[in-house]
C-alpha cells in the first residue's frame, strides 16, 4: 500500500471507490456496545431531550414558562415577552442556528447529525426500545427471518406499543409549546382538539413513528438535504470519522499477540461495520451515510486493545492529516471556521441585545408628506405625524405622546391620556404647532417621547424632523 500522499482528499485510496450505499433493500440492526463517544452521546442527548419534554411544565407567575401563543401572537420566554414586531429576535436566532450549523460542519463535519438532530436522537430511542422488546441485534435479525407465531406478535405488540406512547408524548410536548401542556394533555384525553391541534398531532406523530421507527437512516442517505451540501462546507482540514488505511491495510485475522509483517493493523472483524447506524463501512472511505457519531471508533479501539495493538486506527482526523501522517493543532485557525465562528458570535450578541434591551413599548411615526408644513392663520407652523403606538406589557396601561426640542412647540396631545390594553396597537395623529419666529432652519429636529403614567421607567423616543419654509 503506497503512503505516499494523495492530491484528491476524498476518494483517491483504491478501496474508498467502493462505497457501500444502503439502498433500503436491507434492515440497519446495529449493535450496541459502551464507549467514550457513546456516553458522549448519550450526555448530549439527554441535555436536548430532557429540556424538551420538561420544559412545558415550567411556570412562570401564572402562565407557562415557554408557550408559543399564536392565536395572542405574542411569544413568552420566561418573563420575555415577543411580540410580532420583535420578529427580528426569531430571524436572528434562525440565523444563528443555520450559521452555528455551517461552523461545525466546517470543523468537525456532520457531528451535528450523530448527536443533535432530532432523526438521530428519537431513532436512538427507538431502536433502543426495539432492543428492549426484541434483543440484540442478533436476536432482531432472527425474529425478522422467523415466520409470524405468539413469540413474534407478542414481541412485536409491545414494541409498537412503546414506539405509540414514546411518539404521543412527543406530539402532546410538541403542542403544549402552542396551546398549553396541561391543555394538550386533557384535549387529547377527552378528544377535544380543535382541527388545527388534531393536524398538528398527527402530522408530528405520523413523522417520528415513520422516519424513526422505519426509515430511519433513509432519512440521512436520501430524504435530509444536509447530507448533500455538507461537501461546500468541508475542506480537506475538516474532522470526520476516518480510517486510516496506511496503517490498518491489508487487512486480516489474527490473534492477541501474533505478529504478521505482511498485514495492517485491522483484523476484517466488521465490527465498526456492525455498530454504525446507518450501515456503512468506515473502512471504504468517507461515506454519505456517515453521520460522524463515532460509535464505530469505540468498537475499533475495543478490538485494537483486545488484539494489543495502539487504538486510533479509526479516529476523528482530517483528510489533509490522513494523507500526510501527521496531527495538526491548527484546526479551527482556519478562514472558513473563524468566519463562520465570527458570525455566530455577532448574531448570539444581537438576539442577546434583542432579548434583554427590547422595550415594553413601541411607536412608530410617519411624517405627513403633502403637505410637509401648513401655515397657521395665527402665523405658527403645524406638522403632522401619523403614529402607530404599541402596548406590548402584559396589562392594559395609559401613555402619553409628548413632542419637545424646539423653543414654543405645542401639540394637539399635550396633557392627553391614551388608553391601550395589552397588545393594543392604536394609530393616532399628532399636530406639532411651533411659533414661525422660532425656526431658524427649514429643518429642525424633535423628539417624540411615548411614556408610560403607571411606570415612567417604560418610555420609547423617536427621534424625527419638524419642516418649515425656506430661509
Amino acid at each position: 500500500m503506497s503512503s505516499e500522499k494523495k492530491s484528491d482528499y476524498i476518494i483517491e485510496h483504491d478501496d474508498y471507490t467502493h462505497w457501500d450505499i444502503n439502498l433500503g433493500d436491507k434492515k440497519v440492526h446495529a449493535r450496541r456496545i459502551p464507549g467514550r463517544f457513546r456516553n458522549i452521546r448519550w450526555a448530549v442527548m439527554a441535555s436536548l431531550l430532557l429540556p424538551f419534554f420538561l420544559a412545558p411544565y415550567l411556570t412562570w407567575g401564572d402562565r407557562q414558562a415557554i408557550l408559543f401563543d399564536i392565536p395572542g401572537r405574542k411569544f413568552y420566554l420566561f418573563d420575555i415577552t415577543i411580540w410580532p414586531q420583535d420578529l427580528i429576535i426569531l430571524a436572528l436566532l434562525m440565523l444563528f442556528a443555520f450559521v452555528l450549523l455551517f461552523a461545525m460542519t466546517a470543523i468537525a463535519g456532520r457531528i451535528f447529525c450523530g448527536n443533535m438532530c432530532p432523526q438521530t436522537m428519537w431513532t436512538d430511542l427507538m431502536t433502543l426500545i426495539e432492543r428492549w422488546a426484541e434483543g440484540s441485534a442478533r436476536q432482531r435479525i432472527k425474529l425478522d427471518a422467523m415466520p409470524w407465531n405468539a413469540e413474534k406478535i407478542r414481541k412485536r405488540a409491545l414494541k409498537h406499543l412503546m414506539w405509540i406512547i414514546l411518539c404521543t408524548t412527543t406530539s402532546v410536548t410538541f403542542l403544549g409549546y402552542f396551546s398549553g401542556i396541561y391543555d394538550a394533555w386533557y384535549g387529547l384525553f377527552t378528544l377535544q382538539y380543535n382541527v388545527y391541534e388534531w393536524v398538528s398531532f398527527i402530522l408530528v406523530f405520523v413523522l417520528f413513528y415513520v422516519s424513526t421507527g422505519y426509515v430511519r437512516e433513509q432519512v440521512c442517505n436520501w430524504i435530509c438535504p444536509y447530507a448533500r451540501i455538507q461537501a461546500v462546507m468541508t475542506d480537506k482540514d475538516t474532522i470526520t470519522t476516518t480510517y486510516d488505511y496506511h496503517r490498518g491495510e491489508p487487512r486480516g485475522r489474527r490473534k492477541k499477540g501474533q505478529d504478521n509483517d505482511s498485514l495492517g493493523d485491522c483484523v476484517d472483524c466488521n465490527l465498526c461495520v456492525s455498530v454504525c447506524p446507518t450501515g456503512v463501512d468506515i473502512r471504504n472511505g468517507n461515506q454519505i451515510g456517515c453521520i460522524n457519531c463515532g460509535v464505530c471508533i469505540d468498537a475499533c479501539d475495543d478490538i485494537m486493545e483486545k488484539v494489543g495493538k495502539e487504538k486510533g486506527l479509526i479516529r476523528f482526523m482530517s483528510y489533509h492529516e490522513l494523507e500526510n501522517q501527521s496531527t495538526t493543532h491548527r484546526r479551527f485557525l482556519r478562514p472558513r471556521p473563524l468566519f463562520y465562528i465570527a458570525i455566530t458570535t455577532a448574531t448570539f450578541l444581537g438576539i442577546m441585545y434583542g432579548l434583554f434591551f427590547k422595550s415594553d413599548i413601541d411607536i412608530n411615526v410617519r411624517h405627513e408628506r403633502s403637505p410637509l408644513y401648513t401655515l397657521m392663520s395665527d402665523r405658527s407652523i403645524q406638522n403632522v405625524f401619523h403614529t402607530i403606538i404599541l402596548n406590548k406589557t402584559e396589562h392594559a396601561a395609559k401613555f402619553t405622546l409628548e413632542a419637545s426640542g424646539i423653543d414654543g412647540l405645542i401639540s394637539n396631545l399635550d396633557g392627553k391620556i391614551l388608553e391601550l390594553k395589552t397588545g393594543e396597537a392604536k394609530k393616532v395623529t399628532l399636530r406639532v404647532k411651533v411659533p414661525q419666529k422660532n425656526l431658524t432652519q427649514e429643518r429642525q429636529p424633535i423628539t417624540l417621547t411615548l411614556r408610560s403614567i403607571d411606570n415612567p421607567e417604560i418610555f420609547k423616543v423617536y427621534e424625527s424632523m419638524f419642516f418649515g419654509p425656506k430661509r
